[in-house]
């Protein structure tokens, strides 16, 4: 019998593609860089909620990509009808997280650019 705070280690298989009836989330790929900055990442409504700086440049999110967005277990978010990323989502290890996490759980991360939210 499990007790309720042991848990299964967590097997990586990779980032997988994963679709709703609306929505494809796949991995974050350096040919993003201009959706993500246009559409998410240089809007100063996005970033500082969640403890990031707005970029500065397509250049810029390119970096992010490669250097943070790389992680297994992230993904673009993009619209199932034209597959434009609109968004990232993500796990963030307890260690990388901001806040007071077991390190058993993990914390899901978000970016969603401001013409979509509440859609």
């Amino acid at each position: 019998m499990m007790l309720e705070t042991e848990r299964l280690p967590m097997r990586h298989a990779g980032t997988q593609d994963i679709e709703t009836p609306r929505l494809l989330l796949r991995r974050l790929l350096p040919e993003d860089a201009p959706q993500m900055y246009a559409n998410w990442a240089s809007d100063p409504e996005v970033g500082p909620a969640a403890g990031w700086s707005p970029h500065t440049s397509v250049e810029n999110s390119r970096e992010i990509i490669r250097d943070v967005f790389s992680a297994e277990e992230t993904y673009a978010v993009c619209l199932k009808e034209d597959r434009r990323a609109i968004g990232s989502i993500g796990l963030i290890p307890p260690e990388q997280t901001q806040v007071t996490a077991p390190p058993t759980e993990m914390e899901i991360g978000f970016w969603i650019g401001v013409p979509l939210w509440g859609r």
